[in-house]
């Protein structure tokens, strides 16, 4: 059996913005997922903890009616013919999921599972990947799956690990420094697609506004940087409100969230702001007990949000 541990992540500064072209900053958190990969006669996919429990299929357009679940097939489907036409390798196996989180709360589950099952499967198929190659792989992947949108950020940081800043054009940069977070999530009511669709009916009404709020997230996400590196949690965290309020702008918050980012910055709390494609999903503040109160108010479930410095990791069992 082969077990892999992938790192949830949050985003820190720029979505939405990245999308776009503007650079973000992500980390990985103490919460991970499992995905083993077991030999088997046949092709399996299992999970107890994710939506693939449940299953209501369109027959009229062979379609999954959930799509979240749909995606976690494409993506593992993906995986496989990936190898199996660029490698020219193929084997059957039980692939169980395990997960600490619900699909689709802003914490890269999506990420999670290509990484993991490319991480897997090719060990399972006799290969030693790097990590930065898994990484590239799993984004070309990702990629396929969304019709060509979507960024390098969330399968490059959950394969890479720690706190990683990505510039506007190809790379990245590990940042080495220690940041502490207090997170939760609520239920999202929008899809990933959903989001995207109202961000972009915001740019065809008014580009040039559009691109003024896109911009201004990329300067921000560069304030952030600077932050981070000098450890200025006061400057890190109103940059957070800061950020939280152009996001509200594009569309992708949530009344509840906004009034809790508020009431934190009432408080005193340093920082407070939506992580990840909104709609609902995560809440992430600098660290403070006031803001598990806060986050517990809106029926938030509270994460183990510590920053670590692993990325995907991989046991072979016997």
């Amino acid at each position: 059996m082969i077990e892999v541990k992938i790192p949830l992540k949050i985003t820190l500064f720029g979505e939405h913005a990245v999308v776009y072209g503007e650079p973000a900053i992500a980390a990985t958190i103490s919460e991970k997922m499992k995905i083993r990969i077991i030999p088997n006669d046949k092709m399996i996919l299992k999970s107890n903890s994710l939506s693939i429990k449940g299953i209501k299929v369109n027959l009229d357009e062979m379609k999954l009616e959930s799509e979240e679940t749909g995606k976690i097939l494409s993506y593992i489907l993906s995986t496989i013919n990936y190898f199996k036409d660029e490698i020219g390798k193929q084997k059957n196996a039980l692939i169980e999921i395990e997960s600490p989180v619900e699909p689709s709360v802003g914490l890269g589950t999506s990420a999670a599972v290509v990484v993991g099952t490319v991480a897997g499967y090719s060990k399972l198929l006799g290969l030693d990947l790097e990590k930065e190659e898994i990484a590239k792989i799993s984004y070309k992947i990702e990629k396929s799956v969304q019709g060509g949108l979507g960024s390098r950020m969330d399968t490059y940081t959950t394969a890479l690990g720690g706190i990683m800043y990505f510039p506007p054009k190809e790379g990245y940069e590990k940042i080495n420094k220690k940041l502490n977070i207090t997170a939760g999530y609520i239920r999202r009511i929008a899809t990933t697609a959903e989001t995207l669709k109202r961000v972009k009916s915001i740019r065809e009404k008014d580009e040039d506004l559009f691109n003024q709020i896109i911009s201004t997230i990329g300067k921000i996400v560069e304030k952030a940087k600077k932050a981070i590196y000098q450890e200025n949690e006061e400057e890190l965290g109103e940059l957070m409100y800061i950020n939280h309020g152009l996001l509200m702008a594009l569309g992708v918050t949530l009344p509840p969230i906004d009034n809790l980012v508020s009431t934190a910055k009432t408080l005193g709390i340093l920082g407070c702001k939506i992580s990840g494609g909104g709609g609902g999903g995560s809440i992430i503040c600098t660290k403070d007990e006031r803001a598990k109160i806060l986050l517990s108010t809106i029926g938030a479930k509270i994460i183990d949000s510590d920053i670590i410095d692993d990325g995907v990791t991989i046991t072979e069992i016997n």
